[in-house]
């Protein structure tokens, strides 16, 4: 497989299980949860929202205690989080579906002292299924890979997320991460000057690499990752968490000094 093939994992469909449990701390309704909950969503599939959902689970569970939940029927993440070394910073996983005989309440629970909660979505999300998705969250992330067709079914997405009624009553902050990126390539290039049109925070780029499979395979993250292979790629990511620390500290976004770097992108765009 080439760079350019990579393509989000998949694993044969798994039955809404929790992880492995935490000893001594009940379950509680993600709603209840006073962990900081963020959406990684995008309407189109293969956009990369596994990659970022399992890699921000990891960076994450470093700081603190960490649910990943799964809402999209591969299961990709919530197979990640099952064959994860317990040597590594443990993330729990919950898969969630359309089991019938589950609502939808006692599937979306997590430890109680969870201080991070990550949902994987499903692609395809819209109308009351997409507005339920944000009421449970506070930050939300959307990957968007560098093509002509993922830019303007992303640009579709985005619009109706900020029309949805938990939006529109209540605004959750939104950062946009750019998936499998080459740079000086006229994809890069369209796909920079749509970020830059949606005044929506551009928090990362993360590279077209076969780090992140190779990763994947073994349950990692790129900060578990061993080595300078992988320096470049922990370095991607630096921007989307100081975007999140942002967000839970209330200061401005972005800094200053990120701000000087992003008008001098946006004139040479």
């Amino acid at each position: 497989m080439t760079d350019t093939e990579i393509s989000e994992p998949t694993v044969p469909s798994i039955m809404p299980l929790p992880s492995r449990p935490v000893t001594g701390e009940p379950l509680v309704s993600v709603q209840v949860l006073t962990a900081t909950r963020v959406l990684v969503i995008n309407s189109k599939g293969g956009a990369g929202k596994t990659t970022v959902a399992t890699n921000l689970a990891a960076w994450l569970a470093r700081r603190g205690a960490t649910a990943l939940v799964d809402a999209d029927s591969q299961g990709s993440s919530y197979f990640w989080c099952e064959h994860r070394a317990k040597t590594l910073p443990s993330v729990y996983g919950i898969k969630v579906g359309t089991n019938a005989r589950m609502t939808r309440s006692f599937q979306w629970r997590a430890p109680r002292n969870t201080q991070w909660l990550i949902t994987d979505a499903a692609p395809g999300m819209t109308g009351n299924a997409l507005d339920d998705l944000v009421l449970d969250h506070e930050l939300i992330v959307i990957p968007v890979l560098p093509s002509d067709i993922d830019i303007r079914a992303s640009a579709r997405f985005i619009g109706e997320l900020l029309l949805c009624p938990a939006m529109r009553k209540k605004r959750r902050p939104i950062a946009v991460v750019a998936n499998r990126v080459r740079q000086q390539t006229k994809a890069w290039e369209r796909l920079q000057k749509f970020l830059l049109s949606l005044n929506i925070p551009f928090v990362g780029a993360l590279r077209d690499t076969q780090n992140y499979v190779r990763l994947y395979g073994d349950s990692l993250g790129v900060c578990d990752g061993k080595g300078e292979v992988y320096a470049r790629d922990r370095d991607d990511w630096k921007m989307l968490l100081l975007w999140l620390d942002a967000q839970l500290n209330h200061t401005a976004w972005p800094p200053p000094e990120l701000a000087m770097i992003n008008d001098s992108t946006a004139e040479s765009a």
